[in-house]
């Protein structure tokens, strides 16, 4: 008679070499710029600040110092970013596994965009006719402008992309509402936010009425969404930063390339 411990193990050691394997057999894109002095920040941020504090010359081992606002890189912005009365929705509220899901991705990165451009609600559905392809319930919308391949640097000129990008319209955020998604990201600094030389054109909807308020994430300045397939399995955890307003992210698409 099989001991009923190890059989039960077996078979849970089993279902993880089976979810091993499938992952290995996914080919992995990450989706995080490097973080590092002179990138592009939210204009009123702080820099970001790395100091080598200790150094193997002196100290006999190696370690920076890090000074930054939450909104960093990639990042997640948690409810209470932007709504006043949800300061219980900080980002180590976040279950761990919340950005952990099937994702879309939406590619114009083939229009020549300009700071203040609108991507609409017939634009997306123009797009899943095409393709056959839709994001669904409790799925992830990623959407590449291609802006940050173009445009994202670390010398003089890098606050360009902080104060300049396309965006999306109300009918669109809601679009993206409507369809229960677990978040909303794209490769730009704010991403439904529309910016010419750091004003929004519009009130940003996605952040003060229909996403955050909502409990919709949005994700932003998300990199390398063209080398993902339109649809994968999006992998990223915040950071439990107490009563955070957001955290930055390292995810990671796993893609099939018939996908």
């Amino acid at each position: 008679m099989k001991d009923p411990v190890t059989s039960e193990s077996d078979h849970s050691f089993e279902a993880v070499r089976n979810a091993s394997r499938h992952l290995r057999s996914l080919r992995p894109v990450d989706l995080a710029p490097t973080l590092g002095r002179g990138i592009p920040r939210w204009p009123s941020h702080p820099h970001l600040i790395i100091d080598q504090t200790i150094v193997h010359e002196n100290d006999g081992y190696y370690c920076q110092n890090l000074s930054m606002a939450e909104h960093i890189g990639c990042h997640v912005d948690a409810p209470a970013h932007t709504v006043a009365d949800q300061m219980h929705a900080t980002v180590d509220k976040i279950a761990a596994d919340r950005l952990i899901a099937e994702a879309v991705v939406y590619d114009f990165s083939d229009r020549d965009w300009k700071p203040g451009d609108i991507l609409t609600p017939s634009d997306i559905e123009a797009y899943e006719r095409k393709h056959g392809i839709a994001v669904n319930d409790d799925e992830i919308a990623l959407v590449n402008f291609g802006w940050l391949k173009r445009h994202w640097r670390r010398d003089t000129q890098a606050q360009w992309y902080a104060r300049n990008s396309p965006g999306m319209n109300e009918e669109l955020v809601l679009l993206f509402k409507e369809r229960n998604v677990r978040a909303v990201g794209a490769d730009t600094i704010a991403c439904e936010a529309a910016l010419v030389d750091g004003v929004p054109r519009g009130t940003l909807p996605g952040h003060f009425r229909h996403w955050l308020p909502n409990g919709i994430l949005i994700l932003e300045c998300v990199a390398n969404l063209e080398l993902v397939s339109r649809r994968c399995l999006f992998v990223a955890t915040p950071l439990p930063i107490e009563r955070g307003s957001g955290s930055p992210l390292r995810p990671i698409a796993y893609c099939c390339d018939d996908c």
